[in-house]
């Protein structure tokens, strides 16, 4: 029988919910052994309005925001087995990469690295796939 896709709720008050709510679009699904967790912004945890920081701030909060969810839904950022990562400028990525390094272990999961026109102002953009 296959696998059924099973939407992983946020671990945030229900008041904060529709601050991560993107029309068509599943914020984190299980499918099978495995976590997709879409496009992560780095969101102010008390208003939910992007942060428009630097580009370290925004990486810290994105990857603070993933290792809640996973650790909501049984898994944990040594888990991680594939990052995609979009920079509205590819010369931050030095300083996306200080913040990065504190939060993976040895081996680092796979990752890809691109500039991108980013929505909201935003400066970093992530997406993740885990083990459940």
């Amino acid at each position: 029988m296959p696998a059924k896709r099973e939407l992983i709720p946020w671990p945030v008050r229900a008041a904060d919910v529709a601050a991560h709510a993107r029309p068509g679009v599943s914020n984190a699904v299980r499918g099978g052994d495995f976590l997709f967790i879409s496009g992560l912004m780095a969101l102010d945890p008390r208003s939910g309005e992007p942060m428009r920081d630097t580009t370290a701030a925004e990486t810290r909060q994105i990857l603070t925001e993933l290792a809640a969810l996973l650790e909501a839904a049984g898994s944990s950022l040594e888990k991680v087995v594939k990052v995609n990562v979009l920079l509205a400028s590819m010369l931050e990525a030095p300083n996306m990469n200080e913040v990065y390094a504190a939060f993976f272990s040895d081996p680092p999961p796979a990752r890809t690295v691109c500039g991108a026109r980013l929505p909201d102002g935003v400066k970093v953009m992530m997406e993740f796939t885990a083990l459940a």
